[in-house]
């Protein structure tokens, strides 16, 4: 059956789902409208720079959606654009002599982004709520941006990136030699930061040599400057072109760099030189640092270090507010900080996209995002309209509801697919700071043990109302490294064979037949820590719960918040948690191919062995040293044969507990935002939407 008619289907359950709880409500909804205080005020349309670019031209445009160069747009579709147009918010500031015409801001070479659907209109606010204090889930989509871009295409997103097309994006060009050991970048033609200054390969080389091999900074240098232990040679070509020089074949470099954010090579050394102190006296900064508690001038490091980190992502809002006003690439950039946790951003004025009538981007001048406790003050706030887009951590479950109060909250509700292969993974810490837990954990049959105690009908019944496909922890079907026995690895429901296996490591059950006994004559307790990362993952830790009790595992599952977990983990105090699979695919160094919940093995892993604990497990060497190889792969046929054989150690090793893949997951947005509708019958991943915003607008 084909996942398009499965989504008909999710459809027509839902709107029956949604009609029968309409009918048992007594009295139906309230007659009273949402509350309209956050209504985005009334957009001026921005001017066609060519009439013949009329408004829905692009729906069923192939390219919509893509991002040009601006003479491959020209010479794709036979025009010339040699004018642009500004948001009245901008035009203001012109006006007022407080910023340059756009022609002056716009780069030589801009980008130029295909709508989804048509030509959009400027002005208003776009809000969203998000429950992490100290993090967001969407700023990273909506606001962010790429060394390359990745096209978005169905089955294709920047977590899952193998097979996907790359577009330009910050580097305007690259290339590659043929064994993938020699790589040339071209910075943006005219390429600006968001405080008007050029972007140049001096902010490349900056970072560079005096961030990131400044061992004062950066201890440890990141994996792909000291590529399988060997440095890699970096040199300025001219004032807009690189060239990295790999000592062995790098075969990823290239096509991860759609999900590297423009952060990873750059920053802006005009800005920061100020405050490093090959730059600036140290005597100087001193009165600076003391501000933060850093008193002695050999805490220069570690302070600098602190004040160039999360300058794009979810960690935005962690920066030292004294230093938000960094400038950036990205469409936004920092306003305000209303109260801790929420904040505003407006319009980056130099952006380097525009549309196909020259409109600069994005269209929308503010995006803004509000705190909430949990995912159910989350819910309240989308059923009353007080929100315009969410599309993290919803659930399934709640689609009924979210379907039955559309009208009344002034919504649109789609069923994506959900660009994690599975929402609902229990991922374990092989190396946590009980020792004998820990060799319980590490041996592979326990972990089969509890595979097999997972009854994956009643997930999918009771978690996904029934959509998916039950599965361990592997590739789904379609990709090129899928397997019928991957999927069906210890995922049958088979009490009597995981009690077997638990019986043959000698794991006794206490006097009452209740629990089982570990070797040192303790009750056997998993604990199973986690936060609300992944929408099913309250209801699936009490099912899961459930399944291991049967077999004599009593599990423990407590949630915390995402700030306090992250703390346990760094100190090595999480056994288990709850994730979702970001995606299936070997290149995945999360779960797949790394281990990133056993803090001394992803250490091990990230220095290249130079640092952290080797795995006590051969297998799991194994497992990062295939990864390894396959970074050096130069061709589509060795990477998807070294793919194989990493599942094939997935199989037998079960060192994620799978649930159920290929589950749809509601998306919400605004009746009035534009450019978003089609996503659904493109069944486009909502974070492929998400890094869309530049061309959402305000109908």
């Amino acid at each position: 059956m084909s996942l398009a008619t499965r989504w008909s289907q999710l459809r027509l359950l839902l709107a029956i789902l949604t009609l029968c709880l309409v009918l048992a409500a007594c009295g139906g909804q309230p007659d009273a409208e949402a509350e309209d205080a956050d209504a985005a005020p009334a957009p001026e349309a921005a001017e066609a720079a060519d009439d013949g670019m009329a408004m829905g031209t692009y729906i069923n445009d192939p390219n919509s959606g893509r991002d040009f160069n601006l003479a491959d747009f020209e010479a794709e579709y036979g025009v010339t654009l040699d004018e642009f147009n500004e948001s009245p918010m901008m035009a203001e500031m012109v006006a007022a002599g407080s910023l340059p015409p756009v022609d002056e801001r716009v780069p030589t070479n801009p980008v130029v982004l295909i709508p989804l659907e048509e030509i959009g209109t400027y002005g208003g606010n776009l809000h969203w709520v998000e429950y992490t204090i100290d993090y967001d889930h969407y700023i990273r989509h909506l606001n962010e941006t790429n060394l390359l871009q990745l096209r978005p295409q169905k089955g294709v997103a920047r977590y899952k990136w193998m097979g996907g097309e790359i577009t330009p994006g910050v580097y305007e060009a690259w290339s590659k030699n043929d064994d993938s050991t020699v790589f040339e970048f071209t910075l943006r033609d005219g390429l600006k930061w968001s405080d008007g200054a050029a972007v140049t390969t001096e902010d490349i080389r900056f970072y560079i040599e005096d961030v990131l091999r400044n061992e004062e900074v950066t201890p440890n240098e990141p994996s792909w400057l000291q590529y399988r232990g060997q440095p890699t040679v970096f040199e300025v070509l001219d004032g807009r072109s690189v060239r990295f020089t790999f000592a062995e074949p790098n075969g990823f470099y290239l096509p991860q760099m759609v999900n590297w954010a423009w952060s990873s090579h750059l920053r802006p050394a005009h800005y920061f030189k100020e405050y490093h102190k090959d730059y600036t006296d140290i005597a100087d900064l001193m009165p600076l640092m003391e501000k933060d508690e850093y008193v002695e001038e050999g805490d220069w490091g570690r302070w600098f270090a602190g004040i160039q980190t999360n300058i794009t992502g979810g960690s935005y809002s962690r920066r030292t507010p004294d230093f938000r006003n960094t400038p950036v690439l990205q469409p936004y950039a920092w306003d305000s900080e209303p109260q801790q946790g929420e904040f505003i951003m407006s319009r980056n004025p130099y952006y380097y996209k525009v549309d196909p009538a020259g409109n600069q981007l994005p269209y929308i001048d503010t995006i803004s995002r509000a705190l909430v406790t949990d995912l159910e003050v989350e819910n309240l706030k989308i059923i009353a309209g007080e929100t315009d887009i969410q599309g993290q951590f919803i659930r399934l479950s709640d689609y009924p509801m979210f379907s039955q109060n559309q009208e009344a909250g002034n919504y649109h509700l789609m069923a994506l697919p959900a660009w994690q292969d599975q929402l609902l993974i229990f991922p374990f810490n092989f190396d946590p700071a009980d020792p004998v837990l820990g060799e319980i954990i590490r041996d592979k049959r326990f972990r089969q043990a509890l595979s097999l105690a997972v009854d994956r009908d009643e997930v999918k019944k009771s978690i996904f109302l029934d959509f998916g496909v039950p599965s361990a922890f592997a590739p789904v079907a379609g990709s090129a490294w899928y397997k019928d026995e991957f999927r069906d690895a210890y995922a049958q429901y088979d009490v009597d064979a995981a009690n077997a296996l638990l019986d043959e490591m000698g794991l006794e059950w206490d006097e009452n037949n209740e629990y089982r006994l570990r070797s040192d004559g303790e009750r056997l307790i998993l604990p199973i820590d986690y936060y609300d990362v992944t929408p099913p993952a309250t209801p699936g830790g009490e099912l899961i719960r459930e399944f291991w009790v049967e077999i004599g595992v009593d599990t423990k599952v407590e949630q915390v918040n995402g700030q306090f977990y992250w703390q346990k983990r760094g100190a090595n105090e999480t056994v288990g948690t709850i994730w979702w699979a970001n995606g299936l695919s070997p290149a995945d160094a999360v779960f797949v191919s790394s281990f990133l919940m056993t803090p001394s093995w992803w250490t091990w892993y990230n220095a290249q062995g130079a640092d952290g604990t080797e795995p006590q497990i051969p297998e799991a060497v194994e497992l990062v040293e295939l990864f390894w190889e396959l970074q050096t792969a130069t061709t589509d046929e060795e990477q998807v044969r070294l793919g194989i054989e990493i599942f094939e150690n997935h199989k037998e090793n079960v060192w994620n507990i799978g649930t159920v893949a290929s589950a749809p997951q509601p998306f919400v947005y605004n009746q009035g935002l534009g450019n978003v509708s089609v996503a659904e019958e493109r069944e486009y991943y909502h974070i492929s939407l998400m890094e869309l915003s530049e061309q959402f607008y305000w109908k």
